[in-house]
């Protein structure tokens, strides 16, 4: 066997195992990807950790501070309500400011805050509508 081929074939064995190590990384990638989506969303962050109730000033309803706090009014679709507590999770994520700074820990407050108020405008909705939200199966 010549040089030549020997030094190729070592080659080709070469990138053939790195093809399949980068493959299965590309694979278990997926995988883990996969499982992360069906697992229900955990809150980033030491201050996300428990959606409290913030101080209610006495006299003011709980429902009509979660729609102050959400932007809806107070009879808005459960469709409407997801909608912006999305946008407003998504504003005000501690990630995208720096860790431990002040913006970033008012953000997770302001996160926690929104958290509350989508957890109390929701807890009457029922699992199916939640689930399903306007979907119609005549």
């Amino acid at each position: 066997m010549s040089e030549i081929r020997r030094a190729y074939d070592m080659l080709r064995g070469y990138v053939n195992r790195e093809w399949d190590r980068m493959r299965s990384i590309e694979w278990s990638s997926a995988w883990q990807e996969l499982e992360d989506s069906l697992r229900p969303p955990v809150p980033q962050g030491e201050e996300a950790a428990v959606a409290e109730e913030p101080t209610i000033p006495e006299g003011v309803d709980r429902k009509e501070l979660a729609c102050n706090i959400l932007g809806v009014a107070r009879d808005a679709e459960f469709e409407v309500v997801r909608t912006a507590f999305r946008r407003l999770h998504r504003r005000s994520d501690p990630s995208a400011f720096p860790p431990g700074s002040e913006e970033s820990r008012n953000a997770a407050r302001i996160q926690q805050r929104v958290s509350w108020a989508y957890t109390c405008l929701t807890a009457d909705t029922n699992e199916t509508e939640r689930r399903f939200r306007s979907l119609e199966i005549e």
